[in-house]
């Protein structure tokens, strides 16, 4: 529907293009995008996973919302009318990482070392990913309550309970040493970072347990 404006006051304000008088139910009836933008919230979920791109390939101390609107394709006021500053943007973007995911098979050693060298790949190619991680955490109390919200292992520990056993005393820690292993040499031995031989020493750990148990119960 077109609508004419007219300067008299005496007539009507707004007149149809169909000859009526304009009302109040014709002003009612303007589509939505005339009365206000209607926000896409499914860009949110787009900025998110741009986001965390971003993140993992920069890295914190290069983390810039300009790449991630160039990365999820919209400007960057789509992302601050969701987010007040760029420390809100990563932490929601931490909170929303996805869990890796290994389907089970018949040999539950396979998948746990598909599901370490999953979950630690992206930060063993990036291991200035750590540190900056560290610092941010100190600065921004937003991030440091991301970051603890995530750093649980019940994957890790479904993985391992299959192989020594759900209830078994240490499985929460041997749920924990792929991560430990990772900070401490992301830190200080960058160089040789690998997610295999990671992955390889927390079997080979978690395997001694496992045996171990088997002799004592022998």
């Amino acid at each position: 529907m077109r609508y004419r404006v007219h300067m008299d006051p005496a007539a009507p304000s707004i007149s149809p293009s169909d000859g009526r008088v304009a009302g109040a139910d014709d002003i009612d009836r303007r589509p939505a995008a005339v009365r206000g933008r209607k926000r896409d919230e499914d860009r949110t979920g787009a900025i998110l996973e741009a986001a965390q791109a971003v993140l993992l390939e920069h890295g914190f101390d290069r983390f810039r919302i300009q790449d991630v609107a160039a990365h999820a394709g919209c400007g960057t006021g789509a992302i601050y009318r969701r987010w007040a500053s760029k420390e809100d943007l990563l932490a929601d973007a931490i909170r929303t990482m996805p869990d890796p995911t290994v389907e089970a098979t018949d040999d539950p050693v396979a998948d746990l070392h598909a599901l370490i060298v999953g979950k630690l790949a992206d930060i063993c190619s990036e291991p200035d990913l750590v540190s900056g991680l560290v610092a941010a955490m100190r600065a921004h109390p937003v991030i440091d309550a991301a970051v603890r919200s995530r750093y649980t292992v019940p994957v890790f520990i479904g993985a391992i309970g299959r192989i020594i056993g759900p209830d078994h005393e240490h499985t929460d820690l041997l749920a924990e040493l792929g991560p430990a292993l990772v900070f401490h040499r992301a830190i200080f031995t960058p160089d040789t970072l690998d997610p295999h031989a990671v992955a390889d020493e927390v079997i080979a750990l978690t395997l001694a347990v496992r045996d171990q148990g088997v002799v004592s119960d022998g």
